[in-house]
């Protein structure tokens, strides 16, 4: 699916309705090969939803317990990417990972998957908008202590910051409500995790001030980092702090798998 969609993309531009068009069949292809045709129409019906209306929950074959859907909301997009096309699960792991940290959460969709995946694995789960955050209490409770759902935005220090936006493009900035928001380092302290086998971070552009202060403090404590880095004229950056830090980058659709020479 991923080589149809790269040869769709190299032909029309992405925000062209034939794209579209074949972004949705790659789509759909790929909900009906791995959950069925029955899945799919759901997934689509709750996309198409009424905002407002009350969630619904889906099964899908990857996940162990159901997840919950808000109807007209990008929760189907996502769940499509996440679960269904395993977008943060294109690496090879030599073995089982123990802690994870997904910073930007969303509904609990990447971690449900991961913690369906890996029953050993506990997962430290950051998402400061209320709305998303209240589905992803719902969606990761069945997964017990092993998710741990903090209402945290992860940032350069403890403290306060403001935040606006909704969906899966809600940021930190400089306006908006505010929110709470912790380091890595402190999740590090505040729960014993030796080291950070998997840190997801898809945290719409606040990477690059987290880049910005000191992140060799922690990257020495990280195995894999999956990153989505917003905005070209920060991947430099970035590319150079990890390369100096030992970390080989390897790019899958918008994502970038970045993985430690030192684990």
């Amino acid at each position: 699916m991923e080589l149809l969609r790269r040869a769709i993309r190299g032909i029309l531009k992405p925000d062209s309705g034939l794209y579209k068009m074949g972004a949705d069949l790659s789509d759909f292809l790929s909900t009906i090969r791995t959950d069925g045709y029955k899945t799919w129409a759901a997934l689509k019906e709750l996309e198409k939803g009424n905002q407002g209306d009350s969630p619904r929950a889906v099964s899908l074959r990857d996940l162990t317990h159901p997840i919950l859907i808000r109807p007209g909301t990008q929760d189907s997009h996502t769940i499509i990417n996440n679960v269904v096309r395993k977008e943060y699960d294109q690496m090879k792991l030599s073995t089982p990972p123990k802690w994870m940290i997904d910073a930007g959460a969303y509904i609990g969709d990447t971690s449900a998957y991961f913690l369906s995946r890996f029953p050993e694995l506990c997962i430290v789960a950051l998402e400061p908008n209320p709305s998303a955050y209240q589905m992803a209490k719902l969606n990761l409770e069945p997964y017990g202590s092993r998710a741990i759902l903090l209402q945290k935005g992860l940032y350069t220090s403890d403290g306060i910051a403001f935040f606006s936006g909704d969906n899966t493009g809600a940021s930190i900035g400089k306006t908006g409500f505010e929110i709470d928001c912790t380091t890595v380092l402190t999740l590090l302290e505040r729960f014993s995790i030796p080291r950070i086998d998997i840190l997801k971070m898809d945290i719409e552009g606040a990477e690059e001030a987290i880049f910005n202060a000191e992140p060799e403090r922690w990257l020495s404590r990280v195995n894999m980092l999956i990153i989505e880095i917003h905005g070209s004229d920060i991947k430099p950056m970035i590319t150079r702090v990890l390369t100096e830090n030992g970390f080989s980058m390897r790019q899958y659709r918008s994502i970038w798998y970045c993985q430690s020479s030192q684990r």
